[in-house]
């Protein structure tokens, strides 16, 4: 059976008991919430599961099926005066159906205190999964993506969730991701997000225009996954500190993302966290980004260092050849040597074997028998033959220039 698609649930009126009888809601007892309590007559409360904010969840069974379901029960005051529009949107998160949401079976209200009936799902959260180890890029990736889609689903049902967190999603059997947790702030009837609807852990996964006491819409709920996702790879939250003060942080401070991230998770998660709402894929692109074929960026970025690293080698030869060279162009001693040599030496007298012709030509073909060659002054200079010492590279230049450059690639990355 698909979660969600119970075709036991009912929708009956929150003013009245499961049994359908008006008058018994005088006889509901007031609802302590501890184990054993029966709510509405049908679910038996057998456990504490998890407390949060407004409400805790507890394992329950459900009399009438004999199944295992899970509780949701909001504390006293919570909803003072907005039964109806708990009905109401209890009703909307009823009728979503989705392999990655927590189906909702039923609600009710009984002496104040709200509740919802849910699928149990039996596993841990995201968020105790990451206590033990971080994700790696392929893990975050797939959860990323399988999240998304329900994201791009329940947003295209016209709800937005507005507190997505680790803790808020529940890891089934199979590994699968299961959001949970709809609409807590809504389902409470408050039209806004205060300090006091605030548990410990929610500011931390507040996009800016939250902060700032907007409208959350569809990109809150982008930007909470993109910064799920990148505690699920470091291990710790993004924005660490508990209440508005650290919230109000992410309005200066964009959340950085690690350069070394492999494509096109790390182009996808600076979108999802962009200040500006505006500029925030949606779900549905989100999803479609995070589902396409993983690029190898690293032998890329390594190609352009290496095209880089070869320019820049080769100008430094240009730079060392020029140094060796550079001096060939002034006068000296070796030089002058052949001027001198041409100046004193006395040219034999010519013969009939050797009178100079315009078509001579000084190779072996051309030489003829006995011909004899000039013999050189003794007194030229010596020729060196050693070349000239190179300059000395100062200690620690190679580790600074490296050093250099390794921060020049990072930051060039980024473009690429």
């Amino acid at each position: 059976m698909q979660p969600g698609s119970d075709p036991t649930r009912r929708n009956p009126d929150p003013t009245r008991r499961f049994d359908g009888d008006p008058a018994a809601t005088e006889r509901i007892p007031p609802v302590d919430g501890g184990a054993g309590a029966v709510l509405g007559g049908r679910y038996r409360l057998e456990g504490l599961l998890g407390a949060g904010g407004m409400a805790d969840v507890h394992r329950a069974l459900d009399l009438r099926l004999n199944r295992p379901v899970a509780v949701k029960l909001f504390r006293p005051g919570t909803d003072p005066d907005g039964e109806r529009r708990f009905a109401e949107e209890a009703r909307t998160l009823a009728g979503l159906r989705h392999p990655g949401l927590v189906a909702v079976h039923d609600y009710a209200v009984e002496r104040g205190r709200a509740y919802l009936v849910m699928e149990l799902v039996d596993g841990p959260t995201l968020a105790q999964e990451l206590t033990r180890e971080p994700y790696d890029a392929e893990s975050a990736t797939r959860v990323g993506l399988e999240l998304a889609r329900v994201l791009a689903y329940v947003h295209g049902e016209g709800v937005v969730h507005r507190d997505v967190k680790p803790s808020n999603v529940l890891v089934d059997h199979d590994g699968r991701m299961r959001l949970a947790d709809f609409g807590i702030a809504r389902l409470a009837g408050s039209s806004g997000m205060t300090s006091a609807d605030l548990d410990v852990g929610t500011p931390a996964y507040l996009a800016p225009e939250q902060v700032r006491g907007e409208p959350a819409g569809p990109p809150a709920d982008v930007y909470a996954l993109g910064l799920l996702l990148l505690e699920a790879l470091s291990g710790r939250k993004v924005y660490e500190g508990d209440g508005w003060a650290a919230a109000e942080r992410r309005l200066d401070h964009r959340p950085p993302v690690p350069a070394d991230l492999p494509e096109p998770l790390r182009s996808t998660l600076r979108a999802m966290t962009d200040p500006d709402p505006e500029r925030r894929p949606d779900a549905r692109r989100v999803a479609g980004l995070l589902s396409a074929p993983a690029a190898e960026p690293e032998p890329e970025r390594r190609t352009s260092r290496a095209l880089l690293a070869g320019l820049a080698a080769l100008v430094l030869l240009a730079v060392v050849v020029f140094a060796l060279t550079r001096g060939d162009d002034e006068p000296t001693d070796v030089a002058a040597a052949p001027t001198s040599a041409q100046e004193t030496t006395v040219a034999p007298e010519p013969t009939e074997a050797a009178e100079p012709t315009e078509e001579a030509a000084p190779t072996d073909e051309a030489a003829e028998p006995g011909f004899t060659l000039p013999e050189l002054p003794s007194d030229l200079p010596d020729i060196p033959t050693d070349l000239p010492d190179l300059p000395q590279v100062p200690d620690g230049a190679v580790d600074d220039a490296r050093n250099l450059w390794e921060q020049f690639t990072d930051w060039l990355g980024q473009f690429f």
